[in-house]
């Protein structure tokens, strides 16, 4: 129990201290439940035992007088007990506040990691999306730099009697380096177990330059392949994988060198 100063003391840093205060009223409830948890309850047959006791020693002590005995407590161990009271209450509270703000910085440790990893996630996502936007931009180059060049020969092929005249695909073909770049404009999506054939005629003779579905809407130019010249183009629908010779009633588009 804290004598008057002590306690005063203590009421005075509760009051300059929001923590302390409520560090005290922590103790407090602990000291509490400890006390609740641990109480033990007299035997009701200690009941008449107890008031025998206290009986005799009222009628011995009418019968005789003994003389009181007064001990002293001397001031250097009252100050002493005092100044450990006071130090041990100083000990108390400072454990109490170190440890509420080790639990404050740890959780803003937490939050700062929480906040790194989604930060490290963005970064990871923006760097992705660049990688995409450069191949992009190398491949839009390398497009424009096939369209634009004058050894680059264009032809248009466009549906066949019996097609849709609307259909159409454009092929470049580069002098220089004979690569051919196929462009699908309209034509209907490959049905399964088909793909569309992309022929070159050479002499009057069809070249195979591969295979495809149909527009992809993710590529504006196909790499196709080289071949040392061409007279014209043509595809054809085969079964998947593409044929050796085309299905010439299976032709779609045809096109000559646009003039």
């Amino acid at each position: 129990m804290l004598v008057d100063a002590d306690a005063r003391e203590v009421e005075q840093m509760a009051e300059k201290h929001p923590e302390v205060r409520d560090a005290i009223l922590e103790a407090q409830s602990t000291l509490n439940a400890l006390s609740r948890a641990y109480a033990v309850q007299p035997n009701p047959e200690w009941k008449d035992d107890i008031l025998s006791a206290a009986f005799a020693a009222r009628e011995g002590s009418s019968s005789r007088q003994e003389e009181p005995v007064v001990r002293t407590i001397g001031h250097t161990q009252t100050a002493k007990s005092g100044g450990s009271s006071r130090w041990a209450i100083a000990a108390s509270i400072a454990l109490l506040i170190s440890l509420g703000i080790n639990a404050v910085q740890y959780s803003n440790f937490n939050d700062l990691r929480s906040e790194l990893r989604a930060t490290n996630l963005r970064i990871a996502e923006l760097e992705q999306n660049h990688q995409v936007m450069v191949a992009s931009y190398k491949e839009a180059n390398q497009q424009l730099a096939v369209l634009t060049d004058p050894t680059t020969a264009s032809f248009v092929m466009k549906g066949v009697e019996g097609r849709d005249p609307e259909y159409r695909a454009d092929v470049f073909w580069n002098a220089k380096t004979e690569m051919v770049y196929l462009n699908v404009k309209n034509l209907p999506h490959a049905p399964a177990g088909k793909q569309y054939q992309l022929w070159a005629l050479k002499d009057g003779k069809p070249i195979d330059m591969g295979v495809f579905d149909g527009i992809d809407p993710d590529t504006t130019l196909k790499e196709m392949g080289s071949v040392p010249g061409a007279q014209a183009f043509a595809v054809t629908l085969e079964p998947t994988g593409g044929s050796v010779n085309p299905t010439l009633e299976e032709m779609y588009i045809y096109g000559a060198p646009a003039t």
